[in-house]
């Protein structure tokens, strides 16, 4: 069974996932991940602020972890789901919190002078105990398998002209998801076409580093300032990721395994299920190419529309240059061009219509 046969649903349309999150700034990976978190927590709160199992993971986890509880107050009318939660969760924290009070207040009166002075303690606080037993964020979690499928993913395709071309053009991945997929694909055979790419990128944002120290100078500072002015912002990306997506929950997840990508070998009990998974990932082969080919069906349509431009402003000048000949040769002067037409034709072949009274730009 080949590497793509295994592929998962969520990985194909991963693929055109990773396509539109290069074109953004900062790590493709981090760009989805903050989308995906967005996208959860909105759908938490209009559809499971109710429901049973969540409610339950939420105050097994104390809620949510800071990246995400922060994210929050950006959601749309997302304070009465928010109130309904964390009304139930300071609930559980207040009946803790007082078996806490009363387990000190009796503590208190029962140790005597010969505890204090040789440091004897009972049973620990409730209150901690709670608090060592907290899971990690369950939205981390999920964010811990999106990122994983999304590096795959791009050690998947990067040896592909297309993709390749679009990680290019892209900030390339942060050092904590550069690090993860080297780690995921340590015997991947794409790996050193991805460092190969990482290490351009990286080449690039060096040089613009150096140019933002020059022109920080005062003998280069009225040179024009381009890329290089957010360079150093660009390079806190590189090393950290997006602002709050690495934190002490992340931390907690379970360590990934280098071989967790590589093919597994089967086992007797695989083979009806093994059909089964080829029929679906059949599937969505199918809906993999249908999607690369309704973009480039897209693409084509497109250029076909601008093509239609250009050819009816060149019949319309092939036109006015005709009725110029002939007033010419009938020795009348020819008929001005309506400024209108004049504008319609410009944006018909990609060119910007003259400014009318002048230029008044600054």
């Amino acid at each position: 069974m080949t590497r793509r046969s295994r592929r998962s649903p969520t990985k194909f349309l991963m693929y055109f996932h990773l396509l539109d999150a290069f074109r953004e700034a900062g790590c493709p990976v981090c760009s989805l991940l903050a989308r995906g978190a967005q996208r959860a927590l909105d759908g938490l709160m209009y559809e499971q602020v109710n429901d049973p199992i969540t409610r339950d993971r939420l105050v097994e986890s104390h809620g949510f972890c800071n990246w995400h509880a922060w994210m929050l107050p950006r959601i749309a009318n997302s304070g009465l789901g928010t109130a309904i939660i964390y009304q139930h969760l300071l609930q559980v924290a207040r009946e803790v919190l007082e078996e806490a009070r009363q387990d000190a207040a009796a503590g208190r009166r029962a140790l005597g002078r010969r505890d204090r002075f040789f440091g004897t303690h009972g049973a620990p606080s409730p209150f901690p105990e709670w608090r060592r037993k907290k899971t990690p964020c369950f939205l981390c979690g999920l964010s811990h398998q999106s990122e994983r499928d999304a590096l795959t993913v791009i050690l998947d395709y990067i040896g592909e002209p297309e993709f390749a071309e679009a990680f290019a053009r892209s900030a390339g991945l942060c050092l904590p998801h550069l690090g993860l997929a080297a780690e995921l694909g340590q015997a991947h055979p794409h790996l050193p076409e991805l460092l190969d790419a990482q290490a351009l990128l990286w080449r690039d944002l060096h040089w613009e580093l150096g140019e933002c120290t020059r022109k920080a100078d005062y003998r280069y500072a009225d040179e024009a300032k381009g890329r290089e002015g957010t360079s150093w912002i660009r390079a806190l990306s590189l090393f950290v990721g997006q602002p709050g997506l690495f934190g002490p929950e992340r931390e907690r997840m379970a360590p990934s395994r280098p071989t967790d990508i590589a093919e597994a070998p089967p086992t007797v009990a695989e083979p009806l299920a093994a059909d089964a998974h080829g029929a679906a990932d059949s599937i969505e082969q199918l809906r993999f190419e249908n999607e690369r080919l309704k973009r480039h069906v897209d693409d084509l349509v497109t250029k076909q529309e601008d093509d239609r431009k250009i050819r009816l402003a060149l019949e319309f000048q092939v036109c006015k240059l005709t009725g110029d000949l002939k007033a010419m040769a009938a020795g009348v002067e020819a008929p001005e061009t309506p400024p209108v037409v004049s504008a319609l034709v410009a944006a018909a072949a990609g060119d910007r219509p003259p400014r009318q009274g002048g230029d008044k730009t600054q």
